[in-house]
């Protein structure tokens, strides 16, 4: 399997584990894992994880025949569980995709887990920075929407 070929495109990713992580990657080479992280192997990221080669099982490119298993998954999950850094960095991505998902988990969470949500005020101040980022109207809605529903539940 060549990991190089997947750089910039959304992808499905199956770890050995038999996990399965979706979104927009990016190709590492060895030599710029071993700067980064200290492994010299190659690997794939997806909005901060990092998957090596040896990790991987499986790697499809996400298609509109091969679409999303669902609109957010583990990646979105987790960073929720560990704060408003990695709900930031996903949101403030420059990715619209994976901005989406991560607009649909938090509304998941919104509704069906609200004390698992970060504070308030930086939440409130991602949704802002997100809306002002993209020039997308779905997206633009979804956080103004998270911002009432914010307002709502919390």
């Amino acid at each position: 399997m060549k990991l190089n070929e997947f750089d910039g495109k959304e992808v499905r990713i199956t770890h050995r584990d038999g996990a399965v992580f979706e979104g927009a990657c990016v190709f590492n080479s060895d030599e710029f894992n071993e700067i980064a992280f200290g492994i010299q192997e190659e690997g794939l990221e997806i909005s901060n994880w990092l998957f090596t080669k040896s990790e991987i099982a499986n790697v499809e490119i996400i298609s509109e025949s091969n679409p999303y298993i669902a609109p957010f998954g583990t990646i979105e999950k987790t960073a929720v569980d560990d704060g408003i850094d990695s709900i930031a960095d996903i949101l403030l991505s420059d990715e619209p995709r994976s901005a989406e998902r991560m607009l649909a988990c938090l509304e998941w969470f919104i509704k069906e887990k609200p004390g698992s949500l970060p504070k308030k005020e930086p939440l409130e101040e991602a949704l802002r920075e997100t809306e002002k980022l993209y020039s997308s109207e779905t997206i633009a809605k979804k956080c103004t929407d998270l911002l009432r529903a914010l307002n709502r539940f919390i």
